[in-house]
């Protein structure tokens, strides 16, 4: 049985039976011998695991059992991970194949503890949505469905479970912080649809700032000075979004 791979995709499901098909279907394009996919199940209660099983050597590790929310059970997926790099796509999301020729070749060199590519939303107008990490103290401008990190930082520092939404933010910001180096691809390999957990927008605005204050410390006054500071002149037309 191989023991090492490349790459570990880990999906996390609960009562995904409509959209799994497509997720897997996506897997499926882009799977060989480096790639090793995880599946961490919430005890759907309709026919996902089924779905699942159905797709017999696709799925190399799957788990169905309780988990006290999705960051608990990405963090699970972690542990059960083979991989160098560790890559997280939704049950309901896909992932884009054209984007892996160009990124599984960085992989494989294994410079960049984190290799960051374009994110492209179905469901609203805000169309391809590339990676750029500088903005990370202001915004999250990274994607995790796009988002290669190397295994050992993820074991390192574990998503939090007290974050129902921007654990994923926390983790960005935390390695940005301390300086981890991130690899912007400018190629899309994940597509993705608004909605779920992250559409409660005052949760996700809540935690976003507990996270900001948490993780720049003492700067946190001051990207929130320069941030008033652009939205101020956005209004006034005189800088274009960045």
């Amino acid at each position: 049985m191989q023991t090492e791979y490349l790459l570990s995709i880990v999906t996390v499901t609960k009562n995904c039976a409509g959209t799994i098909d497509k997720t897997l279907d996506s897997v499926a394009a882009i799977k060989d011998s480096r790639v090793e996919y995880v599946v961490v199940d919430g005890v759907s209660t309709d026919d996902t695991l089924e779905r699942v099983r159905a797709r017999g050597s696709l799925v190399d590790r799957l788990v169905s059992e309780p988990d006290t929310g999705i960051y608990n059970a990405m963090n699970k997926g972690v542990v059960l991970a083979r991989g160098r790099y560790v890559l997280f796509i939704n049950g309901d999301d896909r992932l884009a194949s054209e984007g892996f020729p160009t990124v599984m070749p960085l992989l494989d060199v294994g410079q960049d503890p984190i290799v960051c590519a374009s994110m492209r939303v179905m469901n609203t107008a805000e169309g391809e949505l590339p990676a750029v990490p500088w903005k990370l103290p202001f915004f999250c401008t990274v994607h995790h469905p796009a988002l290669f990190a190397k295994r050992e930082l993820l074991q390192q520092w574990p998503f939090r479970e007290d974050l129902r939404i921007a654990s994923d933010y926390d983790f960005f910001l935390r390695a940005y912080v301390a300086g981890v180096r991130f690899r912007p691809v400018p190629v899309v390999t994940a597509l993705h649809w608004r909605g779920g957990a992250s559409g409660n927008v005052a949760r996700s605005v809540a935690e976003t700032r507990q996270v900001q204050r948490e993780r720049l410390g003492w700067r946190y006054p001051l990207y929130c000075i320069a941030l008033a500071g652009y939205r101020v002149c956005k209004r006034l037309g005189l800088v274009r979004k960045i």
